[in-house]
């Protein structure tokens, strides 16, 4: 069985990830791997035991942490979720995205601060960690009641290439037993007409089987602002966003929008990577 995993730094917005992500653990049926990652000043791993005492702060800091894990495994076990965890040394979080695999993990769960001035130009770690990696990402900014969770929104350009990965994630969310919605954003250089997109939407859907999903379709002048535009008008509990990289003037859902959308809104935001 996969795991969730929830990397922390113990942080409030990491509490917040760990605490939404037991809630959804326990309605997925799935267990958590907590992961956190200490610097070290030589290589703990290989350190014979009796030197370690060379290194006292190192040590407590360690201890503190495996403190901390403990409780959120204790935690994890109260609320009949099957937990764990992991300590990695002097790897940054900015490198999780090597630590993640498909194999083990179904999706990862994050806490993130949203990124300002010249942090929201390099990128939280949460978001370079959605920028990359093989896994859906969950950014958890802010405290969320998982039982108000009733409403997701998935936003997608109902195309073939997108299929695999919307499906992956519909398979995960439809778990919750909330209401779900697509969302098609019509921009001016790529404009289609209602039928166009109802036809497009029914194929889309059709190849994976789902029926009755609602689809709505939003014009404006960009994605980014149909985002936003769906967002404040649909007020979803939870975003769900299909990403991908793409030249030109074509860059719908690219990463990008994904953080701006986390930097700007409080609500739990779910990215996939369709192209990795």
């Amino acid at each position: 069985m996969k795991y969730i995993l929830i990397p922390t730094d113990f942080s409030e917005s990491a509490n917040n990830a760990s605490e939404f992500a037991l809630a959804l653990a326990h309605s997925l049926q799935l267990p958590v791997r907590f992961l956190h990652s200490v610097p070290t000043p030589v290589d703990w791993s290989k350190l014979p035991k009796e030197d370690e005492k060379k290194y006292p702060e190192t040590k407590e800091r360690i201890n503190n942490a495996k403190n901390e894990l403990k409780k959120w495994e204790q935690k994890a076990n109260k609320n009949n979720v099957e937990a764990e965890y992991s300590i990695i040394y002097n790897t940054g979080m900015d490198d999780l995205v090597n630590y993640v695999h498909p194999k083990y993990y179904e999706l990862v769960v994050m806490g993130t601060h949203g990124t300002k001035g010249i942090e929201k130009i390099l990128g939280s770690n949460t978001q370079k960690l959605i920028r990359q990696s093989q896994l859906p990402v969950l950014a958890i900014k802010s405290y969320f009641d998982f039982n108000r969770l009733k409403k997701i929104l998935i936003a997608t350009d109902l195309q073939e290439k997108s299929l695999k990965a919307f499906e992956k994630i519909y398979n995960i969310l439809t778990k919750l037993k909330s209401q779900i919605e697509i969302v098609y954003i019509n921009t001016p250089y790529n404009f289609k007409e209602t039928d166009e997109i109802d036809n497009m939407a029914n194929e889309f859907l059709g190849k994976i089987e789902i029926k009755d999903l609602k689809v709505r379709c939003l014009n404006a002048n960009n994605e980014a602002r149909g985002l936003g535009m769906a967002l404040n008008k649909l007020k979803p509990d939870l975003f769900t966003s299909i990403t991908h990289h793409r030249t030109g003037f074509d860059t719908i859902f690219s990463p990008s929008i994904t953080e701006e959308i986390i930097n700007n809104y409080d609500l739990p935001v779910l990215s996939i990577n369709r192209e990795i």
